[in-house]
């Protein structure tokens, strides 16, 4: 059945709330420097539950199949991005969280999944509270932990975009699996313009802000 989800008084009902969300967010990070280390394990637990809870409601929806419901699309790609930058300290992958976090999410947002359930059911709110959660792990690093994107971030995105999208294209292509590349789509065009938009979201950044290339950690 088609999706007409999409752009549905729901669905702008819920583009609102996630703008007063975003507008609101940095907010929600004031004064939390000291409460940094209970604050990042509590982020990496939030993604690690809504992910094993949306995988549990799918299985007892009966609306399991390993070619469409394992969770690596690319903001659950994002999503393991983070874990390894807050929990594993690998803090040079910040230069393509930074920007696949505001694509896959706001754009994930505006083009909504095709989740075959009738809203609202739990999955939708799954889906929101992923985006959600990378927004605010966005504006944390960047208003509590103070990261910077280095010079060398635009060759970074392109070797995460090359190794995730060709990684998903041979399986869809020998496996007959069904994963969207981004956006909810699974045609090569959503591949570019995913590209695209997480590169020239970096090229602002490092032309206003060219002496502070370096990539430093507020501890």
């Amino acid at each position: 059945m088609e999706n007409v989800f999409i752009f549905s008084k729901e669905h702008l009902i819920i583009l609102l709330v996630f703008s007063i969300f975003m507008y609101i967010c940095p907010r929600l990070t004031k004064n939390l420097l000291p409460y940094s280390y209970i604050v990042e394990k509590i982020i990496c637990g939030l993604i690690i539950l809504e992910i094993v809870f949306e995988q549990v409601s799918i299985v007892s929806m009966g609306g399991y199949n390993v070619l469409t419901s394992l969770p690596i699309s690319a903001s659950r790609f994002c999503a393991y991005i983070c874990i390894a930058i807050l929990f594993f300290k690998q803090y040079q992958l910040f230069n393509v969280f930074f920007s696949w976090s505001l694509v896959c999410s706001i754009g994930e947002i505006i083009f909504f999944q095709n989740i075959p359930y009738r809203f609202p059911n739990i999955l939708h709110f799954l889906f929101i509270f992923s985006k959600a959660i990378l927004i605010y792990a966005n504006v944390y690093m960047v208003e509590v932990r103070k990261f910077k994107i280095s010079k060398s971030a635009i060759k970074d995105n392109l070797i995460i975009c090359f190794i995730y999208f060709t990684s998903i294209f041979v399986l869809n292509k020998f496996t007959n699996a069904s994963y969207y590349y981004s956006f909810s789509n699974i045609n090569y065009f959503s591949i570019i313009s995913f590209i695209f938009l997480t590169t020239i979201i970096y090229i602002p950044i490092l032309v206003f802000d060219r002496d502070n290339f370096n990539f430093k950690v507020k501890r």
